[in-house]
């Protein structure tokens, strides 16, 4: 059986009850047409999974009867998060959508020297509605965060807690993905990735990450877009760790 998969926020969660957001309790109500008695999956983004039949199905409001609970269904054990330079258009949400299916936790818009000024203007909330709906879409019960921009230097400070820091380099020592993740990194890892740009990062960006603790890693032998090397670097890191398998 499919059920239908929506968003609850955890303060919203009482027990055995729960009551969804406006904007979901429309789409159950009125898009849907849901009645009570209809069963559906409801994810509160913090690791929850409920099972839940309606209940209260009213233009006033729409809540539900928990079933069941799961924790962290969809979820990868790695804490990976994607440090990725800003770039023009819709092609940063893009990278927003297809890496929280594949399951990044976290993602920080990067303002580096090559950016263009053009892509620099804050979108935040539309980038953490579209991980919301990516998190629904794809049966993920973790909501990540999209930062607001920072400048590259603060971005590189963030690696600062983590297993692991890659950046994604093609040059004469840089290391494929699989080695570069060995298999320390199996279990639990704290991991940021971090790419730049169409132009790159300048060598004084590279030389300040590098003296950070950087890891220079390779995608491949062909030259990609920015958004094609976020994907990339995403899906090469989580087959490393085995969370794709």
């Amino acid at each position: 059986m499919h059920w239908e998969s929506f968003y609850v926020k955890p303060e919203d969660v009482e027990g055995d009850s729960l009551r969804f957001p406006p904007d979901e309790a429309r789409h159950i109500a009125r898009v849907l047409r849901k009645n009570s008695g209809d069963l559906v999956m409801a994810v509160d983004g913090k690791g929850t999974v409920y099972e839940a039949e309606l209940t209260t199905v009213s233009p006033s409001g729409v809540a539900a009867r928990v079933l069941q609970r799961r924790r962290r269904t969809g979820e990868p054990s790695a804490e990976i998060m994607l440090a990725q330079a800003l770039i023009k258009g819709d092609r940063f949400d893009w990278v927003v959508e297809k890496t929280v299916e594949l399951g990044i936790h976290g993602i920080i818009p990067v303002v580096s020297r090559y950016v263009q000024p053009a892509a620099r203007s804050g979108k935040t909330n539309r980038r953490q509605r579209i991980a919301l709906a990516a998190m629904k879409q794809c049966g993920r019960c973790m909501l990540p965060t999209v930062h607001e921009p920072r400048d590259f230097r603060r971005a590189v400070s963030m690696g600062a807690g983590c297993d692991l820091r890659l950046i994604a380099h093609a040059g004469p020592d840089s290391l494929s993905v699989a080695a570069a993740v060995t298999r320390e990194y199996r279990g639990m890892p704290r991991i940021l990735m971090l790419v730049g740009p169409e132009g790159g990062f300048s060598e004084e960006e590279l030389a300040e990450a590098l003296e950070q603790g950087f890891t220079p890693v390779t995608l491949g032998p062909r030259r990609l877009r920015a958004e094609t090397a976020a994907v990339t670097m995403t899906v090469q890191v989580l087959t490393a760790l085995g969370e794709l398998s």
